[in-house]
């Protein structure tokens, strides 16, 4: 039997590759588009990710990664609950908006946003949306990787997921 001790993350003890070679390496590799949200005490927050996973069907469980000095660690923390809609082709405007492009002071104006019954925010029309009830979290590096139990879920199997690959949307009706 394996033993599966906690291993905490720890720096580097070998010379990595720069951050450039990092974005450059990981452009080439497509990443579903994705805006998680958070809510608490009357302010929400939301912003564009491609880096989340799935981490478990027993029980159901996702991962995100939020820079650790976004005001969304906030109120994840605060809340105990994250959002995550997976947006599908046609959202480009949704993930450009999200993604802080365009500097609009509601980004929630965007998109048709209603919310889950425990009150975070949810993308009414996404490819798949979930609710979750945060179990854990890790510090990694510059980023906290958050850690939810799906609540709830809605999906449209009718939309094709929207990508993000070589700096650019893949999957878009529209080249950009």
């Amino acid at each position: 039997m394996v033993n599966h001790a906690h291993i905490p993350l720890k720096t580097s003890t070998s010379p990595t590759i720069s951050p450039r070679e990092f974005k450059d390496a990981m452009a080439g590799l497509a990443f579903t588009v994705a805006v998680a949200t958070a809510s608490h005490a009357g302010e929400r927050i939301g912003r564009t990710i491609t880096s989340f996973m799935p981490l478990s069907a027993e029980p159901p469980l996702l991962m995100i990664s939020i820079d650790a000095s976004s005001r969304m660690v906030d109120l994840i923390a605060a809340s105990r609950r994250f959002s995550v809609a997976a947006l599908s082709r046609g959202q480009e405007e949704i993930a450009d908006v999200f993604a802080g492009k365009g500097n609009l002071p509601d980004r929630f104006a965007v998109g048709s946003w209603d919310v889950w019954p425990s009150g975070s925010p949810r993308l009414a029309a996404a490819l798949l949306s979930m609710d979750c009830e945060l179990v854990g979290s890790i510090d990694a590096a510059d980023h906290i990787l958050f850690v939810g139990a799906i609540i709830e879920a809605t999906c449209d199997p009718l939309r094709e997921v929207l990508l993000w690959s070589e700096r650019n949307y893949k999957g878009a009706e529209a080249s950009r």
